[in-house]
């Protein structure tokens, strides 16, 4: 048996089903962080994010960076448990290879608090770079439309 970094041979055939794609991993990604935004743990929800100071998210026209940072003030939005705040997908997420390591997704959700009449709707575009510990977004940008 040969044994390559992403895949297992015997006698030729190598089972290419142990490897993911990016894309697949990053879906796999998000599908964890949507998990997490329905408990309101950011934590869990910052996993999926580059550990760096160079970490840049813009929201609703407002940059922050820095992991330490963005960390800081998601756990400050999520903090009232009982809010009510759910995240829906309005419909799956398009991902798509930029490159050898990089990443593009877009996602589209409707975010809702208890008592709201209307949900809002959220866009999300995040670039993911192939890091020595995963995928991770090193860049993004989300819009809130009430």
């Amino acid at each position: 048996m040969f044994m390559g970094s992403d895949r297992a041979c015997r006698g030729g055939l190598c089972d290419s089903g142990q490897a993911q794609s990016g894309e697949d991993q990053v879906r796999r990604a998000i599908m964890d962080m949507n998990r997490a935004a329905q408990r309101l743990d950011a934590d869990a929800f910052m996993r999926s994010y580059w550990r760096s100071p160079r970490l840049t998210i813009t929201f609703d026209g407002e940059t922050m960076r820095g992991w330490d940072i963005i960390a800081r003030e998601q756990r400050k939005w999520w903090a009232d448990k009982s809010a009510g705040i759910r995240f829906n997908e309005q419909r799956p997420a398009e991902i798509v290879s930029q490159g050898d390591g990089v990443v593009t997704s877009l996602q589209w959700m409707r975010v809702s608090r208890a008592g709201d009449q209307e949900p809002a709707r959220l866009v999300i575009t995040s670039v993911w770079k192939k890091l020595p510990e995963g995928w991770r977004v090193v860049l993004a940008h989300e819009s809130l439309v009430p």
